[in-house]
């Protein structure tokens, strides 16, 4: 990873560090989120492979991303989302909810093998789920794809997508 790729690795993490803050401070303040906690980490399984953080700022928006590598491209690969939770899909369990969400988020990727090789990839990208939020639990699974384009370093189509699961800690 030469030093301008280790530079963008550097700022987003540092953003998203700064972004949980505030979801701590209010976290007394409104419940909500699995078991009323608004802030996880967890798995995610899919295109790409990693670990997963999610922060909800309000009942219904949340910022999430992905810190993962990719067996597809063989690079490591950084997804930042705003995710909206549109309406829980109506069921008959008093034990979990499962909000439907859709979101606009942007992938950085740095490519290792074949035709990525050295290539930093930018793209946007709109992911598309379901979670199943525990309520007695601070638990939530998931699924969910995301078509996209990416926009760096030219024009073409792409879609991520998997399958994750997260503990919410506060």
């Amino acid at each position: 990873m030469n030093i301008r790729n280790l530079r963008i690795v550097t700022v987003i993490v540092a953003v998203c560090a700064l972004l949980s803050v505030p979801l701590s401070a209010r976290a007394a303040s409104t419940a909500f989120g699995p078991e009323s906690k608004r802030f996880g980490a967890g798995l995610y399984l899919g295109i790409p492979t990693g670990i997963t953080l999610k922060g909800y700022l309000t009942e219904k928006w949340a910022l999430d991303g992905v810190f993962a590598w990719s067996f597809v491209g063989e690079g490591f690969t950084l997804i930042a989302d705003a995710t909206y939770d549109f309406f829980d899909i109506p069921i008959h369990a008093s034990s979990f909810t499962l909000p439907f969400y859709v979101g606009v988020g942007g992938k950085l990727a740095f490519g290792r093998n074949g035709d990525d090789d050295g290539k930093t990839i930018a793209g946007i990208r709109v992911p598309v789920g379901v979670a199943m939020q525990f309520v007695h639990y601070p638990i939530e699974v998931f699924i969910e794809a995301a078509p996209g384009i990416e926009v760096i370093p030219e024009a073409e189509f792409d879609v991520t997508g998997g399958v994750g699961a997260r503990f919410y800690f506060f």
